[in-house]
């Protein structure tokens, strides 16, 4: 069974809870609930779950659903809700008006958020456009963080039935496709590219009961719409430290990272860089590990991991580039990358690399190496140095 980050084999190291918890902190969250969601007991219970979780830690939650949901909805958030009455809006009434949803409707829910962390609002209507139209316009009216949407499909799938972890605005097209004539599916997906183009930092589209492992896991369940790019690479600072050693630990337990201990992995934070996602967490991670072979004037490239929720969509080569170019600029001769995995191999492969001898590197990497590992492994090597 893989290690679960934050338990006691490794005290004090962060949950994947806790690093999303840390990004919600002191944010406001939107929550949608598209019918049929919402209707039965579990998924009520789920999503108060949630609720409860992000009350504690300061988040601010306003769930938005239709008024036919909202008797059995508000029964079961029972005191997770404040005392006074919950508010009621109509989507239609200033739909013509600027701004739209009018200061009212924004007066209300602070003043609702101002006795506790989450409010419940009823919609006055169960008509997905109408609804829609209304919760990313109130979402972009409030600044909202992150707008949820909580539809029974859950995320998007491709053509295989594989979900859809994550979308970029400009694939939104290639992905309607995939989605079949689901006139409600393909409204959502408009929907959450909507709220983007408003200015909301991200969106996820996932099921109710989904919901906890869509926001506070890795893997996720659902899916995460972005604006434009997915982010970027940098050097890692101390803050992210504690992050990027879960990350790598992760990698170790799934079997596709080197096995290292944790004084082995400090050795490699300070070499490491990370791909982050907008104002999401970090995506992936890669080191240039150097010092050893400064004789040699060669690198190492290691620890290269991308979360599930990324993979395929082209973060392992931006870091490994990034990587490379400061190679480059550090005036190294060679950069080296040894994997067990074929996924790997042809990774490295198709960027140039070219397969190499153990003797082609430095000899220092091989010093205490597993001789059974070394059987299996596949090292590759690439040339940095400039023509004479």
């Amino acid at each position: 069974m893989p290690l679960k980050l934050g338990s006691s084999a490794k005290p004090g190291l962060p949950s994947e809870k806790t690093f999303y918890l840390e990004e919600f902190h002191g944010k406001s969250l939107l929550f949608l609930l598209v019918p049929p969601s919402g209707r039965s007991l579990g998924e009520r219970a789920a999503l108060r779950r949630t609720l409860r979780e992000l009350a504690r830690n300061q988040t601010r939650c306003v769930v938005l659903a239709p008024l036919a949901l909202f008797p059995r909805l508000t029964e079961q958030l029972g005191r997770l809700l404040p005392r006074r009455p919950a508010p009621t809006f109509n989507p239609s009434e200033g739909l013509r008006s600027y701004p739209y949803p009018p200061d009212e409707t924004v007066a209300e829910i602070w003043r609702g958020l101002r006795e506790g962390n989450v409010l419940a609002a009823a919609a006055a209507t169960g008509d997905l456009p109408v609804l829609g139209n209304f919760a990313l316009r109130l979402a972009a009216r409030l600044g909202i963080f992150k707008l949820v949407i909580l539809d029974r499909a859950g995320g998007l799938v491709d053509t295989a039935g594989r979900r859809l972890p994550f979308v970029q605005s400009r694939r939104l097209p290639s992905a309607l496709g995939r989605q079949g004539a689901a006139a409600s599916r393909r409204l959502l997906m408009r929907l959450a590219t909507r709220a983007l183009e408003h200015g909301v930092a991200s969106v996820n589209l996932a099921s109710a009961r989904g919901l906890y492992q869509e926001l506070f896991s890795f893997t996720g369940s659902g899916t995460l719409f972005t604006r434009q790019s997915y982010g970027q690479v940098e050097p890692i600072s101390m803050d992210d430290f504690a992050e990027v050693e879960a990350l790598i630990l992760r990698g170790q337990n799934e079997g596709f990272l080197l096995p290292r201990s944790a004084d082995e992995i400090a050795r490699l934070l300070p070499s490491c860089f990370v791909y982050r996602v907008g104002s999401e967490r970090l995506a992936g991670v890669c080191c240039l590990f150097a010092a050893p072979y400064r004789r040699e004037r060669a690198g190492e490239i290691t620890a290269l991991y991308t979360l599930t929720r990324f993979k395929g969509e082209g973060v392992a080569a931006e870091l490994l580039h990034k990587v490379v170019g400061e190679a480059r600029a550090r005036r190294l001769r060679y950069v080296f990358a040894c994997t067990v995995e074929d996924n790997a191999a042809r990774f490295f492969s198709r960027l140039e690399f070219r397969r190499a001898a153990p003797a082609e590197v430095p000899a220092a990497k091989w010093r205490r190496y597993d001789p059974e590992r070394l059987r299996r492994l596949s090292v590759f090597r690439l040339d940095l140095a400039r023509p004479t």
